[in-house]
C-alpha cells in the first residue's frame, strides 16, 4: 500500500503539479514589468526551479530506482537542500527589496553553491568507500551553516522592510507582505526536514517528505504569482532601497540615543505638520500615508520623514498613533464608549481596527482603552 501511494503521488500527483506551476511562474503575464524587474527575474528562476523538480521527479519514476538509504542519495538530498535554500531566501529578498536582486548577486552566489557542490561530490567519489560518510557530514555541516547564513541575512532585510513600512504608512500596511517571513521560515522547516530525510532514507520518510514540500511549494507558488496584486500598494516606500549595493542600508532606529539634531528646515516643516495635524485632523484617515502628508506640505515624502524623525525621535506611523492614541484616550474621557463600541472608536480615530487601537493604546498609555475608562470613571 505504502509503494502504491509513492507511486501515485510521486509518478502523477506531484509531477503534474510542479509542471502546472512552473508553467504559470514563467508564461503569466506580468503587469508593469520595468517597475516589477527584480520579481520578473526572481520568478523565472523559481519557474525553472518548479520545471526541473518536475523533470528530476519524472527521471526517479522511470529509472525505477529502489529507495535505499545510502550515502550518495544523501548527498543529493543534501544538494537539492542547499539549492532550494538558496533560491527561495533570494527570491524572497527580492521581495522586500527591489534593489537587492541583481543578475550580480546572482550569478556570484550561484557560482559559490555550484563549487562546493561540486567539489563535494568530487570528493565523495574520489575517497574511498569507509571515508564517505565525513564527507557526507562535513557537506551537511555546510549546509547547516548555510541556512544559518540564509536566517541572518533574511531578519535583516526584513528588518528594513518592515522600517521602511513604518515610515510611510500610519497603519499595518506592513501585514500585506506578512507571507513572505512566513514562507521563508517554513522554507527553513523543510530544508531541516530534508537534512533529517536525509540521515534517514525510507519509503515511508521519502513519502512523508514529498508531501510536506509539495504542500509548500504549491502554497509558496500562488502567493508568489500573486505578489503583482500586493506591489503596487507599497511599491513607493520599497523604491528607498534601490540601490547598486547587495548589502541593505541601515535606517537610524528613532527609539536610539543617537539623536539627529534637526535643522532649521526640519523645525519649520514640523511647524506645518503640527498645524495640518491639529487643524485638519489628519490622523483620523485609516489609508493615511506619508505621501499624502507629503503632497499637502508640498515637499517630497523624504524629507517629511526626516523631519518627523529628526523632531520627533519616532517614525510616522508612531507619530500619526500617539496623536490617535491621545484622541481616543479624550474621547473614552468624555463618556464615548457609553454609546459606542470599540470598532467604532477605533474607526472614529483613524485605526484599521479594534485590535490596532488596542496594541497602540496599551503601548502608549500603559492600560488597555477599557482599563482606562474604568479609571476616567473613577
Amino acid at each position: 500500500m505504502l509503494i502504491f501511494l509513492y507511486d501515485l503521488v510521486t509518478v502523477y500527483i506531484i509531477p503534474g503539479m510542479m509542471l502546472a506551476f512552473g508553467i504559470c511562474l514563467l508564461f503569466l503575464s506580468i503587469p508593469d514589468k520595468e517597475g516589477l524587474k527584480n520579481y520578473v527575474f526572481a520568478r523565472k528562476v523559481m519557474g525553472v526551479t518548479f520545471l526541473v523538480y518536475c523533470v528530476a521527479l519524472i527521471c526517479e519514476a522511470v529509472t525505477r530506482e529502489p529507495l535505499v538509504g545510502d550515502l550518495l542519495n544523501s548527498m543529493i538530498v543534501i544538494a537539492i537542500g542547499i539549492t532550494q535554500a538558496f533560491l527561495f531566501t533570494y527570491s524572497l529578498i527580492a521581495l522586500l527589496d527591489i534593489g537587492f536582486f541583481t543578475k550580480a548577486t546572482a550569478c556570484r552566489e550561484t557560482l559559490v553553491i555550484a563549487i562546493t557542490t561540486v567539489a563535494a561530490f568530487a570528493l565523495f567519489f574520489l575517497f574511498p568507500q569507509s571515508s564517505r560518510a565525513f564527507i557526507f557530514y562535513g557537506f551537511s555541516l555546510w549546509y547547516m551553516l548555510l541556512m544559518a547564513r540564509y536566517v541572518a541575512l533574511f531578519r535583516r532585510y526584513y528588518k528594513r522592510y518592515l522600517q521602511l513600512m513604518d515610515n510611510y504608512f500610519s497603519d499595518d500596511e506592513r501585514q500585506r507582505l506578512h507571507w513572505v517571513p512566513v514562507a521563508f521560515y517554513s522554507a527553513f522547516g523543510v530544508g531541516v526536514i530534508a537534512l533529517l530525510f536525509a540521515l534517514l532514507i525510507t519509503p515511508f520518510t521519502q513519502l512523508l517528505f514529498m508531501l510536506v514540500t509539495t504542500v509548500y511549494y504549491s502554497v509558496f507558488a500562488i502567493r508568489f504569482i500573486n505578489y503583482v496584486d500586493i506591489f503596487p500598494k507599497i511599491k513607493e516606500p520599497l523604491r528607498d532601497t534601490v540601490c547598486e549595493a547587495t548589502e541593505p542600508v541601515e535606517v537610524p532606529d528613532p527609539s536610539s540615543d543617537m539623536m539627529v539634531v534637526p535643522t532649521d528646515d526640519d523645525l519649520l516643516l514640523m511647524q506645518e505638520i503640527e498645524r495640518l495635524m491639529q487643524e485638519q485632523a489628519l490622523f483620523k484617515a485609516t489609508d493615511l500615508s506619508i505621501a499624502n502628508l507629503a503632497a499637502l506640505c508640498g515637499k517630497s515624502h523624504r524629507v517629511v520623514s526626516m523631519a518627523i524623525n529628526h523632531c520627533q525621535g519616532v517614525n510616522f506611523k508612531t507619530y500619526i498613533n500617539e496623536y490617535r492614541v491621545a484622541e481616543a484616550a479624550r474621547l473614552i474621557e468624555t463618556g464615548w464608549l457609553k454609546h459606542h463600541t470599540l470598532d467604532a472608536l477605533a474607526l472614529e480615530t483613524g485605526f484599521a481596527g479594534r485590535v490596532n487601537l488596542y496594541r497602540a493604546f496599551k503601548r502608549k498609555m500603559g492600560v488597555s482603552p477599557t482599563d482606562w475608562e474604568a479609571k476616567a470613571r473613577t
